[in-house]
């Protein structure tokens, strides 16, 4: 199996599981405010990650944790998640998805802005397109969503950065490391954002049960995203991740009958086609590429 086949199967359940995630959210933020959710929930998923570090023997020495790259993966992890959690409250669960499905456009943007990785005009254009379906979708002028239109923006921006310094962090530091570190980063986050929010409630059984199947999704889908970004190549692997739009969508409408409008749904299918459209030019390039005689390098 090679490494682009991997990532992007790592990608897929991580992505579906980031979906299941956010619609068991959007159920408790019925009930709890954001920051209690961040913290009693990160607390659950920060414990099983940190026993699974123990269990694997991936721990490292906590200074890795002090780097610069690392420090800004760590920041808008908590940025990032932080803000889903708010947007959930007041939006449709196919609209926040579907932002947040830009990402992979933006990130590949900013992988060829930081990393010198090569990227087209025709691609540049695809991530035009994406951040055009965004305005369409969440439409920040006409005040349909409000300020929670802003904050998803918010979240969008954090998302990329996160993404784009996973790929910058050192390869010999565990992605389980990673994972467990970010979710301590998004439990402090937490502690951050709970003064600004309502007083903080008991919950009730059916809440805890929510908050560990939450859980659950998100050891998975930080695990197997953070292996997604860190083995195949950003640009074949990060188009994957739109099997979320489809599914979020079926959620949404199951179990809250939210369907969006008209430019909704031109909006969903601008991003998602902009994400084909990179994926099919990356396949292109592939494909073009020469294949080096046996026993010799591209550069012999």
């Amino acid at each position: 199996m090679t490494d682009n086949l991997k990532g992007i199967l790592a990608v897929l359940l991580a992505s579906s599981a980031f979906v299941v995630n956010d619609a068991v959210v959007k159920l408790l933020a019925a009930e709890l405010p954001p920051g209690e959710i961040l913290v009693v929930r990160g607390v659950l998923v920060t414990a099983m990650l940190v026993v699974g570090v123990i269990a694997l023997g991936a721990a490292r020495p906590l200074s890795i944790l002090l780097t610069p790259m690392m420090l800004l993966r760590l920041s808008a992890a908590g940025g990032a998640t932080a803000m889903i959690v708010i947007a959930l409250r007041d939006l449709p669960l196919a609209t926040v998805n579907t932002v947040l499905q830009v990402t992979p456009l933006a990130v590949t943007a900013g992988a060829a802005i930081i990393y010198g990785e090569r990227v087209g005009l025709p691609r540049w254009l695809a991530a035009l397109s994406g951040f055009a379906g965004v305005v369409l979708i969440v439409k920040p002028a006409g005040g349909t969503f409000g300020v929670a239109a802003y904050v998803l923006l918010g979240a969008l921006l954090c998302t990329t950065t996160r993404d784009v310094t996973t790929r910058g962090l050192d390869r010999g530091i565990p992605s389980i490391f990673v994972a467990a570190a970010s979710m301590a980063a998004v439990t402090l986050t937490g502690f951050i954002v709970a003064p600004f929010d309502s007083p903080w409630t008991l919950p009730t059984a059916s809440a805890w049960t929510l908050m560990v199947v939450s859980g659950a999704c998100l050891f998975v889908a930080n695990i197997f995203m953070i292996v997604a970004l860190r083995t195949g190549e950003i640009a074949v692997v990060a188009p994957f991740r739109y099997i979320a739009a489809p599914l979020s969508i079926v959620l949404g409408w199951w179990w809250w009958g939210d369907i969006p409008d008209a430019l909704g749904f031109a909006g969903i299918g601008m991003v998602i086609a902009a994400g084909l459209y990179t994926l099919h030019r990356e396949r292109t390039s592939l494909a073009a590429r020469p294949v080096p005689a046996p026993g010799r390098t591209p550069a012999e």
